[in-house]
């Protein structure tokens, strides 16, 4: 198999997201766009019916003088979250995508700042809208999901009246269209400004770097940049979407839906990848899957893939189709990826952040490197400042998937720019191929007295293949000493592993491990303490851990 260069994907052109919902009605028609459960039915809308809906709610948004301000959604993955999202931004509005893991005190914030004027909300969510109501919010119109068919109702009733305004009118490429705020690991939420033309161009663009066959499943939560990206490219490809509405049945989901498409997280793969082999193990086959793991590499070489032959029952627990998973959100590990690719699952690792429409970089399905994120999208330049030694620097981005800045924030949006290149905050380097490689964040190097710079994420990595590691974050110690040339790690174990291996002393274990990997290790890199953790690290609602918070 080939992992060469080839042309990049020719797919529509749109320069809004209203252009996205009539060109996909037009191309696709009456083939499914979504399909999901409810109330124990399974339920499929079309890509003409999708349109259909999108202008219904829109229109009845306007007459009743929902337009031109800001509307809050919140609620968990659902085609009503979806149909609202599109038909706000169709109608003249700006949405604001709610974190569904924020407190009421926290959503409140972020609508006190941004200045919402209605808040749209699944059932689940009823809690935080009667908090809301409780506490001088300025919403004006609180509207919950279970009115949206009431809705869809008066609208078509408007549009067959000759009210078609919002059918008929495109909004302005450059006008305001979400309002996205970041749930970084530190620090307060800041409100981050995408127009139009910013989403349509980093997902046109993520459509030419990434194919996506005809059947997906929707995984990762839409109020995330990774998520409604993943999605939306999905319905550029006319790809038919499956909602997955709760992790806890995702497993029967891709067994139901037969999925060749999805977007993860790395923590998933890592979850499915360890399944994988834990499950050979217990059936006595581990030793069997590794054989047929090296006869089918060796096939590989020659231009014969028997990985669908050899691990079919592997991907029959996927649904049988499962050909591409996008990864996005925090680093992957090329060990991972090439993990998945021997077994016939190709994992395409792409980087971005929500002030580039979460995406920046991305491999493609047949031309990828193991351990990269990627080539950079094709509206989207990249480059590297203060680089190092070793050269590496800054990750610099400009584009036309670049956001504006940060809403009523204008010093953060000024140290944020240096002219028209967003400063990430990431450090990486581009290889020789035009592969970008990320090395960590610009806050976490750790700076040794010798000037060096350690980046604890590659460290992180490296130990990642220890057995019994759950969770790792490698620092610098100034409690040791004055300087931050002693670095520690601390470790949160799989406790359970552990046990069911007769490991008593877990301290002697992961000191017997880093001591194994110091002696493969850089001078400059090698881990002085190890401390082992009870419970895991505090995370994001992006499941990233905060590296700076004890807890």
């Amino acid at each position: 198999m080939k992992n060469i260069p080839y042309p990049l994907y020719d797919v529509m052109e749109i320069k809004n997201l209203k252009e996205l919902v009539s060109k996909c009605a037009d191309t696709f028609g009456e083939k499914i766009a979504f399909r999901f459960e409810r109330e124990k039915e399974e339920v499929c809308i079309s890509y003409s019916q999708f349109k259909s809906d999108v202008d219904a709610l829109g229109t009845a948004l306007t007459e009743s003088k929902i337009t031109n301000v800001k509307i809050a959604l919140l609620g968990e993955n659902s085609y009503e979250w979806i149909l609202t999202y599109f038909a706000v931004v169709c109608s003249a509005n700006v949405i604001v995508p709610l974190d569904k893991e924020l407190t009421a005190s926290d959503s409140k914030k972020i609508l006190d700042d941004c200045g919402a004027v209605a808040l749209i909300f699944s059932d689940g969510y009823s809690d935080i809208s009667d908090f809301l109501k409780e506490n001088n919010s300025d919403i004006e119109h609180y509207i919950n999901m279970k009115s949206i068919p009431g809705m869809l109702e008066k609208g078509e009733k408007l549009i067959q009246q000759g009210k078609k305004s919002v059918v008929e009118e495109m909004p302005e490429d450059n006008a305001l269209s979400t309002l996205s705020y970041t749930s970084g690991t530190t620090g307060s939420a800041k409100g981050v400004m995408l127009s139009h033309n910013n989403l349509a161009s980093g997902i046109i663009a993520a459509c030419r770097n990434v194919f996506i066959p005809e059947r997906s499943i929707l995984v990762l939560p839409l109020h995330h940049a990774s998520g409604f990206t993943g999605l939306s490219c999905m319905l550029v490809y006319g790809s038919e979407v499956a909602i997955n509405l709760s992790l806890k049945i995702l497993s029967d989901d891709l067994i139901k839906y037969r999925p060749g498409f999805t977007v993860l997280v790395p923590l998933f793969l890592e979850t499915f990848y360890k399944k994988i082999w834990d499950g050979a193990k217990k059936q006595g086959k581990d030793n069997l899957l590794r054989k047929l793991v090296k006869i089918s590499n060796t096939l590989l070489k020659i231009g014969v893939d028997a990985r669908g032959v050899f691990f079919k029952s592997i991907h029959s627990n996927f649904g049988g189709n499962l050909t591409y998973i996008l990864s996005g959100g925090a680093p992957l590990d090329g060990k991972l990826v090439n993990g998945f690719f021997e077994l016939g699952i190709t994992l395409i690792n792409a980087y971005g952040l929500t002030e580039t429409v979460g995406i920046v970089s991305a491999n493609r399905n047949n031309y990828f490197r193991a351990g990269s994120v990627g080539l950079a999208i094709p509206c989207c330049e990249v480059k590297f400042s203060n680089v190092d030694d070793n050269g590496h620097g800054e990750i610099c981005v400009k584009g036309e998937n670049v956001f504006s800045g940060y809403y009523k924030d204008e010093k953060t949006t000024a140290d944020s720019f240096d002219g028209d290149w967003f400063k990430t905050g990431d450090i990486g380097y581009m290889d020789n191929d035009g592969f970008l490689h990320i090395s960590g964040r610009k806050k976490n190097v750790i700076i040794l007295s010798s000037g060096k710079n350690v980046y604890p994420e590659e460290i992180e990595f490296e130990l990642q293949g220890i057995p019994m590691l759950k969770e790792v974050v490698v620092r610098g110690n100034t409690s040791i000493h004055e300087s931050t040339d002693l670095i520690e790690a601390e470790i949160f174990p799989d406790f359970e592993s552990a046990n069911a291996k007769g490991i008593d002393d877990i301290q002697v274990h992961f000191n017997n491990a880093i001591s194994i990997y110091n002696k493969k290790a850089a001078s400059f890199k090698r881990i002085h303490r190890v401390i082992i953790r009870d419970k895991e690290f505090p995370k994001t609602t992006t499941r990233k851990i905060k590296r700076n918070i004890e807890g």
